[in-house]
């Protein structure tokens, strides 16, 4: 069991630490922890000076523990949902070896290793990774007849981003048992009483401020459309699946192959891709939820020898990845501009663009600003630098999401 631990480190956890905190989520959800351990604050969250009310805290408490152990950093923040990547496999194991054998089980195991999207959402302070292991542990749970264990882990998935995390598992339970079990009252109380309590003292804080825009806001108008961010089409998820299953792909025409017994696992999984594919807003992350039965129905199809190849070839690529980003780091912006904004003594905004990171990295509070005839530093995108003409060039950098510049305009 050793080597398999220390195999999910490496393609969960190893090079956590390469890339400084990208924008948005991560910086956002790390400028809120950092002004939790500044103020002391831990039930508020905040970020760029205003309350973050889209995601409740759970996240931000798992990082700062770890933290208290590591030191405030990249490779302590990454470790939450690194090591919740780990639990999300050694649980796929247990469901597994719980349906079928020790030798599906533990291929399961090292189909999940083999994941491509949980390289990238074990690596990122986001809360999908660790979301995705309190539901599975819910899951897990309520198919063992464990149904009160089984709401304080869906207490947990609620804290960490809202219903969403109870609604998943419990309709991936009804797919396979076709029972309402689950409805434990003893279970339910600890529910409200766990789960509910921070939104309580939000609610009791904030009133219909908060209850507006987590719960309509932040979850059911970006389900309906009525929030446009990630407007993605209706097929979006199926290149993402197909890039996460690459080192599976050739198996997929085996799935001619399964038998009744896999029927609730496919039902698992397409319902989860069914369910965010119907929704207006969507995010390759949304989906890791249907995963685990993926990698069950692939550890079913394939067998060690294929898994070996395949896992020596993943491991490389994962280096290789690993190496790429080292050297895409050297030519980021947030490492290239944050300490210049930090000394910086003047004003600072940021101009039809956001870099959360540089508020995280700077420690300061950055305002926006929808006029280009100002005084201090910019931050912008490099299409809007021809608005600034009269302005210095101080930093040009690239992110995930474009390049970006630092302007400083007298």
């Amino acid at each position: 069991m050793l080597l398999y631990l220390l195999l999910a480190l490496y393609f969960f956890v190893f090079g956590n630490w390469v890339l400084s905190f990208t924008s948005l989520d991560e910086g956002r959800n790390m400028d809120a922890v950092k002004n939790m351990l500044e103020t002391e604050n831990y039930l508020v969250p905040f970020y760029n000076c205003h309350e973050r009310f889209e995601k409740p805290p759970l996240l931000y408490w798992l990082v700062i523990l770890s933290s208290k152990l590591f030191g405030l950093n990249e490779f302590s923040a990454r470790l939450v949902p690194g090591l919740s990547a780990i639990g999300v496999s050694f649980l796929t194991y247990k469901a597994a070896k719980e349906f079928f054998d020790k030798n599906v089980a533990l291929k399961a195991f090292i189909v999940s290793l083999l994941l491509i999207h949980y390289w990238i959402e074990s690596r990122a302070v986001v809360p999908e990774m660790t979301l995705t292991f309190f539901m599975f542990l819910g899951f897990y749970l309520f198919l063992k007849d464990r149904f009160v264990l089984g709401w304080v882990a869906l207490s947990l998935a609620f804290l960490t981003k809202g219903p969403i995390g109870v609604f998943l598992p419990v309709v991936a339970y009804i797919i396979f048992k076709r029972n309402l079990k689950f409805l434990n009252l003893k279970g339910i109380f600890i529910f409200l009483l766990l789960g509910g309590s921070w939104y309580y003292l939000m609610l009791f804080k904030y009133g219909y401020e908060y209850f507006y825009k987590f719960f309509i806001y932040e979850n059911v108008m970006r389900f309906t459309g009525g929030r446009h961010v990630h407007p993605y089409p209706f097929w979006y998820y199926i290149p993402v699946i197909l890039v996460s299953t690459f080192f599976f792909i050739p198996k997929y025409k085996d799935f001619f192959k399964l038998d009744r017994r896999f029927l609730p696992f496919l039902g698992w999984a397409a319902f989860v891709v069914l369910f965010f594919s119907l929704s207006h807003n969507k995010l390759h992350h949304y989906i890791l939820f249907a995963y685990p039965p993926i990698a069950i129905i692939f550890g079913y199809l394939v067998d060690f020898k294929y898994l070996k190849r395949v896992l020596l070839i993943g491991g490389v690529v994962l280096a290789v990845l690993t190496a790429l980003l080292f050297a895409f780091e050297k030519n980021r912006f947030v490492p290239k501009a944050s300490p210049i904004v930090k000394d910086f003594k003047s004003k600072v905004y940021f101009f039809r663009a956001e870099n959360s990171a540089v508020v995280y990295y700077s420690d300061r509070c950055i305002p926006f600003t929808d006029t280009p005839n100002i005084k201090g530093l910019v931050i912008t995108k490099e299409k809007y630098r021809n608005l600034f003409e009269s302005c210095e060039l101080l930093v040009r950098g690239r992110e995930f999401e474009g390049e970006y510049v630092l302007l400083h305009c007298k």
